[in-house]
């Protein structure tokens, strides 16, 4: 898995393998979901046939996949995930499933995927890593009988909150759903780099100045809203370009979204810098 991440820019938040099947949540903003869920399947197909020498198909039929509204749903989903081998019988203690990423979001494991990241969604829950592991741990048990969220999928292609299904219909009807393919294009990705420029750029400034860490720099605020909506970064490389713990990077990055929200001000600005990155 790290090295189809590290070639497809993907972005992990959660695993697990179970029998006959997997489950992955995981982000990539590149469009190329089809592409890197090919290598890894070859990959791993090639790896176990000649491990074991056996002949045929190691998978049976195609991935599916649904477009995951992150802010909304992170949570729910990864609970799901991770309790999917005590629900199937496969273990009786969830703690000592050493296939899934669980263990990471305990501490348990030595060594972590590269691009696995578990504090997205603990910083959710609580600043103090300690604190936020023994949260989750009682989250996932308390809704072990949760059932997938399937009221809130929209068409088989997308699960979120009202305001981000209207967001997938409206790209739906402009582009055609004639591919399965598109329904992973509605979003760019961008480097660190190329949002840092054309903040730069939409408001002439130098790059010192737009990251300055300053009390209420708001270009600082909306390169680091940015680079953690548009990037494949996980929330610890954000925080080394703005030299900032990566609790800091979830908790700002949120603040700034009801900003957003309440402040067309910055909604236009936010805006200006977004129809630069698309040119």
């Amino acid at each position: 898995m790290d090295q189809t991440s590290l070639k497809y820019s993907f972005l992990c938040y959660a695993y697990c393998l179970m029998d006959n099947h997997y489950h992955l949540f995981i982000k990539t903003s590149l469009g190329n979901i089809s592409q890197g869920m090919h290598y890894l399947n070859a990959s791993y197909a090639n790896y176990f046939t000649a491990k074991y020498k056996i002949n045929g198909p190691l998978f049976q039929g195609r991935y599916k996949s649904l477009l995951v509204d992150e802010d909304n749903y992170a949570l729910a989903l990864s609970s799901y995930i991770h309790l999917n081998p005590l629900r199937a019988g496969i273990t009786k203690n969830i703690d000592e499933y050493t296939w899934s990423s669980l263990l990471d979001y305990l501490g348990k494991r030595k060594k972590e995927l590269k691009k696995l990241d578990t504090q997205f969604i603990l910083t959710q829950l609580h600043n103090n890593l300690a604190r936020s592991r023994t949260i989750y741990k009682r989250y996932i048990l308390e809704n072990l009988t949760m059932d997938f969220p399937v009221k809130d999928i929209y068409r088989g292609i997308a699960l979120g909150k009202e305001s981000f299904i209207k967001r997938i219909e409206s790209k739906i009807k402009s582009v055609g759903e004639k591919r399965e393919i598109q329904t992973t294009k509605y979003f760019n990705s961008y480097s660190s780099e190329e949002i840092i420029q054309k903040v730069s750029q939409a408001f002439n400034l130098t790059k010192g100045e737009v990251l300055k860490k300053q009390r209420g720099n708001l270009y600082r605020q909306i390169t680091l809203y940015l680079v953690k909506r548009y990037s494949s970064l996980s929330l610890k490389e954000i925080g080394k370009i703005f030299n900032m713990d990566y609790t800091a990077v979830s908790q700002a990055t949120r603040r700034f979204e009801d900003k957003i929200r309440k402040n067309n001000k910055i909604r236009i600005m936010v805006n200006s810098v977004l129809e630069l990155l698309k040119n």
